[in-house]
């Protein structure tokens, strides 16, 4: 980059930071948000950061829903270098930069993107602000959703590895794309890469480049993706119904919002007329009037508009969802799994500003309007910071994490179950507690919880990211562990309910006195202690999942299902019992392996690049 790039690139900064500078500026504030921040985010956060400050990986989280997968979960971010925050800013605080940072890192590449195609700095400065400050990445803010906005912030990377640079540099971008935390766009960006070249000449030759650069990162970020994987395959998401896979559909009426995101209201001044979370996920299209004028423009004028035509039109077809031509596809293998259709949606702001770049590149071919191309990164940027405004607002974030004193001295830490009371918002503040809770909210857990929720409430006690159960009295709950509820009123305990282990004979029947238990960390439990008459087996009230292992007086024994979530092992007939549970995932080792070698290489391959240079 010149003189004249850095200067523009402090400029775009500086619009980001004085954006955001009413939140990052004040110690202890955090984001207005109506979404996950605090309900989902932080606690994912805070159980990572406490773990890697205790020197482990956090494989297991069994603070809520009987225990789930931490490590697999993608939204955890473990492996994804800007997690790194955690480690060293208390939660909140980290989150705050996590989210400014990223929407810088957007406007950066943005710029480099358009600069790479030749344009104008006006024109690439106008462009980059559009992105980085359009709605589609404020509303993730606001939302309170930053694996969403890191996400995006890796789309204008990604095309520009993919159209300037090397396979291994597309590589690695899309490797930390998906560590960064939301896999969806990821393969959004990937379908628009591949949609817009059909219309490109050199088609084949830069399918071929972007099949390299996802063949290398599948090896780059095996560590994360094959256990994510397992736990889509055996999640709550792999048997969802219609319904669920159809939401956030977008109605044709939500089209307007792409050329006036106020046009039917906003949650911020009590217009809007559908959920909260539907707001932010059908409008963000809108780029700003200018440079929709320049898209027009584009379309109109410029060279090459078919590739982004072709986003656009499938961008609206597919965010449709349910309400679309292509409603067919909601049950295709992988689609199955997008939760939001309106996501897609991205395909047709990529397009826009694509087509956009096309109108300002007309535009500074003439003399008579080059000249007035100096103002338009002003006008964009001015134009959606007036919008943005009302949406990044800062807010106090200790009346989300402030502890309780008599629920820390209660629940916290004890080798038993709570269940939360269904109305409490944030039953994954369980987390910060370290209070194995029954219930919670998780993009992702394990079927089985489902099944197990159903059991205790004697009815359907889950959906697509909930488990709610409240019947805390019943015989599936005694047998998970739960001791105690919680409610807004306070701690009401319960005597007789089931330890976490426990001695069963032939029938299934709890056999006492029970095993001694020993918790050293969430994915090592030892249990010991004198095996009494007529007892055949352990039960185990954690969750059944791939990565668990048995050991029995120091050999492999092999794990068995015990209800609708749990397992047991059988015993060996000896007087006393000393058994090891441990969890990693699955192949964990070889995965792990398999990452490391490959980033070895890619940066051995980089130094040799440079050198020749």
């Amino acid at each position: 980059m010149t003189r004249r790039d850095l200067i523009v690139v402090g400029g775009l900064a500086a619009a980001v930071l004085a954006l955001t500078a009413c939140v990052w500026a004040r110690p202890g504030r955090a984001f207005f948000n109506h979404g996950d921040l605090y309900a989902y985010h932080w606690p994912l956060r805070h159980h990572t950061a406490a773990a890697l400050v205790e020197g482990r990986l956090p494989f297991w989280d069994p603070y809520i829903m009987l225990g789930v997968p931490h490590a697999a979960n993608p939204q955890t971010a473990l492996f994804y270098p800007a997690s790194a925050l955690g480690f060293l800013l208390p939660a909140v605080t980290a989150l705050v930069w996590d989210q400014v940072l990223h929407l810088l890192w957007a406007a950066l590449g943005a710029y480099l993107l358009s600069r790479s195609a030749r344009l104008p700095r006006a024109v690439s400065a106008a462009l980059a602000a559009s992105y980085a400050l359009s709605p589609f990445l404020i509303y993730r803010v606001t939302a309170g959703i930053p694996t969403l906005t890191a996400a995006l912030s890796w789309a204008p990377w990604a095309w520009l590895a993919w159209l300037s640079g090397p396979a291994p540099l597309l590589a690695a971008v899309f490797a930390l794309q998906f560590l960064s935390g939301h896999p969806q766009f990821l393969v959004v960006n990937a379908a628009a890469m591949g949609l817009w070249s059909l219309a490109k000449p050199a088609r084949l030759t830069l399918w071929a480049r972007l099949a390299a650069g996802a063949a290398g990162a599948l090896a780059l970020a095996a560590v994360q993706w094959l256990p994510t994987l397992e736990l889509l395959l055996g999640s709550n998401r792999s048997g969802w119904p219609a319904q669920f896979r159809a939401a956030y559909s977008l109605r044709l009426r939500d089209l307007l919002l792409w050329l006036s995101p106020g046009a039917f209201g906003t949650p911020l001044n009590g217009g809007w007329d559908d959920a909260i979370s539907v707001f932010y996920e059908s409008g963000g299209v809108w780029l700003g009037c200018a440079v929709l004028a320049l898209a027009a423009g584009g379309l109109l004028r410029g060279r090459a508009r078919l590739g982004p035509v072709l986003l656009v039109v499938f961008g609206a077809v597919l965010a449709l969802g349910a309400h679309g031509p292509l409603a067919p596809l909601l049950d295709a293998p992988g689609f199955s799994f997008l939760r939001t259709p309106s996501r897609w949606s991205f395909l047709a702001l990529w397009g826009l500003w694509l087509l956009a770049g096309a109108g300002g590149r007309a535009l500074s071919s003439s003399k008579k309007t080059a000249a007035a191309l100096a103002v338009l990164p002003l006008i964009v940027a001015a134009e959606l910071l007036v919008w943005d405004s009302g949406f990044v607002r800062s807010a106090a974030s200790g009346v989300f994490t402030k502890a309780s004193p008599a629920v820390a001295a209660a629940l916290a830490g004890r080798a038993t179950r709570v269940v939360t009371d269904p109305s409490l918002a944030n039953p994954n503040k369980a987390i910060v507690y370290r209070m194995r809770n029954a219930n919670g909210y998780e993009a992702f857990y394990p079927a089985s919880a489902a099944v197990w929720a159903a059991e205790a409430e004697g009815e359907p006690a889950a959906d697509p990211s909930w488990v709610l159960v409240s019947r805390w009295k019943s015989e599936a709950s005694s047998r998970a562990g739960v001791s105690a509820r919680l409610t807004a009123r306070g701690v009401e305990e319960r005597t007789g309910a089931w330890p976490l282990a426990s001695f069963l004979d032939a029938k299934g029947a709890r056999v006492t006195p029970d095993p001694v238990l020993e918790i050293s960390r969430p994915e090592r439990w030892r249990v010991t202690g004198a095996v009494p008459a007529g007892a055949v087996a352990v039960a185990l009230a954690e969750t059944r999942w791939p990565g668990w292992r048995a050991f029995l007086d120091g050999r492999a024994a092999p794990l068995r299902p015990w209800g609708p979530a749990f397992q047991s092992v059988a015993l060996s007939g000896g007087p006393a019992l000393d058994l090891s549970f441990d969890f990693a995932p699955s192949r964990w080792f070889w995965w792990a392996a398999l990452s490391a070698a490959a980033w070895g290489f890619w940066f051995a391959a980089l130094l040799r690049r440079a050198e020749a240079a």
